[in-house]
Order: structure tokens, then sequence, then C-alpha cells
């Protein structure tokens, strides 16, 4: 909801230069909820399912939602990723490159980059921020000209896969494992405003925490792999105190950090029910509120995906296209500012 408040901000002229508000002297509320735009979404399949990324281990960008999903990673992988937002009110952009160092170890780079249109910029607009909203009419105030707000992360992730047989009877099938997979996310961020003269700069680095259990259900003798599987995720982002803080601004100006917590839980079937290989996931999101998360995916011919969801009352959809160690995913948000119709994301493993 907070994202929400703050992407309303800044496009709805909330974000103004003066130093203090006139009309209530809360100098404080000039960059509210800025540390929010950590909590982008990104990754088209993990969007197109309803934003539960934290438990799908299958995905491009998947360290991003859960750092511990990397350690399922076989074979290296480099993604690029292009969104507009909001009815093409702001752009968001990634690339990322994983690859396994030794067996069940793997390590992860990614940045992201987020790019809103230009805000219009005002001296002062009457009451305070959240007197304004719903209200957001600007007549007879006079514009000062345009300013930017520009946010950038880079992730290094790293991650390890543990596998514990569970014996069974062999005339049910081979031993089948649990494996948990841990991982630890080293992020910096960083963002840039530039209303009147000034450039200011906001920066953090935190630490991003993830599990993933993953349970085998069934095992195909002849193609040696296993069928069903269940997962059960959590991770947590921006687990340690720290503040964002800015520089060129308030004198000392800092802005908390909140933690995020994501829990998932994720059913997998290769064993062709109806013809496809399908995904169910369902997943919780904790930042001030607690938020629900559901998807669903049917892949077909081991090729062609069809993804649907509902990411707290939001209607997702979108579709992938992969073949051999190439892929090419889409996806489609209605978004409650405007629909996010364009995000494209090309992948290549190796």
């Amino acid at each position: 909801m907070c994202l929400f408040l703050f992407l309303l901000s800044i496009t709805d002229l909330h974000i103004y230069s003066n130093t203090t508000n006139e009309n209530t002297g809360d100098s404080d509320l000039e960059i509210r909820f800025a540390a929010e735009l950590n909590h982008l979404p990104i990754g088209c399949r993990t969007i197109a399912m309803g934003n539960t990324g934290v438990v799908l281990p299958y995905s491009d960008i998947n360290f991003f939602w859960n750092p511990s999903l990397l350690s399922f990673s076989q074979k290296k992988e480099i993604s690029v990723e292009g969104a507009k937002l909001y009815g093409g009110l702001s752009s968001i952009g990634t690339i990322s490159f994983n690859a396994p160092v030794q067996k069940g170890l793997n390590v992860g780079i990614l940045y992201k980059a987020f790019f809103p249109d230009e805000i219009t910029e005002y001296d002062s607009l009457p009451g305070t921020l959240f007197e304004r909203q719903g209200n957001y009419s600007v007549n007879g105030y006079v514009s000062k000209g345009t300013f930017h707000n520009n946010h950038h992360s880079i992730i290094v992730s790293v991650a390890k896969e543990f596998a514990i047989p569970i014996l069974r009877p062999t005339s049910y099938s081979l031993p089948l494992p649990i494996t948990f997979g841990v991982g630890l996310n080293i992020k910096s961020v960083w963002q840039t405003m530039t209303p009147g003269d000034k450039v200011r700069m906001g920066y953090n680095i935190n630490l991003d925490g993830g599990l993933i259990v993953r349970l085998g259900v069934d095992y195909n003798l002849s193609e040696k792999k296993i069928m069903r599987e269940v997962l059960a995720a959590f991770a947590i982002k921006d687990f340690i105190p720290t503040k964002m803080i800015w520089l060129h601004s308030y004198e000392g100006y800092e802005e908390p950090v909140h933690h995020t917590e994501y829990y998932g839980l994720s059913y997998i079937d290769r064993s062709g029910f109806l013809y496809g290989n399908w995904t169910i996931s369902l997943a919780l999101h904790k930042l001030y509120q607690i938020s629900l998360h559901a998807g669903l995916e049917g892949e077909f011919f081991d090729m062609v995906s069809f993804r649907c969801g509902i990411s707290n009352n939001i209607v997702t959809i979108g579709t992938g296209v992969h073949y051999k160690q190439y892929s090419v995913d889409y996806s489609f948000s209605f978004d409650e500012i405007a629909y996010s119709f364009f995000r494209l994301a090309v992948g290549v493993k190796f």
C-alpha cells in the first residue's frame, strides 16, 4: 500500500522542492516512501503468477525474491528484462547473471534500474500529504518545471543446496531427497532526485536472506527425474535495521528501511496431467500489512507456457516460450494506477 502511495506522490505532484510545506511546516514529508522502490517486482514469470516468486525456483531473476532459490540452478544463465509500468508512466529494466561455482553452490549478480517519467514540480501544495490523498487538483498553482527521480540497485547473491535422502520401500520407488536451499543477498541501493538546482542522492546497503525446502513425492524410473514435488519457502528482505541516507537534502535526513517477510508454498507436477506440466503457487507478503498472492502456470509441449495470478486483488497474466537454452517471456498486470501492459524478458542458459 505504501508503495502505491509513493507512486501516487511522484505522479500526482505531491513531491515538491521547497524545504518546508508552507501550510504545515512538515518538512519531513518531502521524501516519503522512497525506500519502497526496493519492492517494485521484477521477473516476467513471477509477476504473471501473482508475484509469488518467493517459492518459484525455476524462474529467471529468481534470487531477487528469495536468494535461496539460486541454490537449485544447474546452468549458467543470463537474463535481460524491460517494462513500461502504469500506462507508460515509468520504466524499469534489469540484467542478471548467475552460475554454479561447484556442486550445490551458486552465485549471481543483478542490476535493476527504475526511471519514472518527468515529474512536474511545484513550489507548494495545500494541506499535508495525507490530506491530499484522493485530491490531486493543482488548479491555480504554477509549475516550476520538471525533475527526475531515478532508482538503482545491485544485488550480489550466494546460495547453497543441501540434500537429505528419505528411505522408502524399494517396491515404491527410489529414495527421494528432502532438499534445502539457503541463500543471502548483499544489496546496494541508490536513488537520485533533481528538484531545482540540487541533486539529492539517497543510498542504503542491506541484506536479504532466504530458505526453501523441496520434497520430491514421485520419481520416474525411466526418465530418472522427480515428476511431482512440493516446495515451501521463506524470505526476509532488508533484515538489517539500516536507513536510507540522503545527501544534499535536509540536514541529517534519514529514512527508515523496513524489512519485508515473504512466505510461499507451491506444487509442481511434470507427470503430463492434462497434457501439460503444472505449477500452483501461493504466497504471503508482510510489510505494513499482509497481502495474499496466488498463481497458476501450465506448460505444454515442454515449450509454451500460459500463466495467470492474483496479486493482492490485482489480476496478472502472461505467457512464455522456451526452445533449447533460449527463453522469451511476457506479462501484463492490471495495476491500480494504470495497466502495466508491457514487460518482456529474454534469457539464455549455457
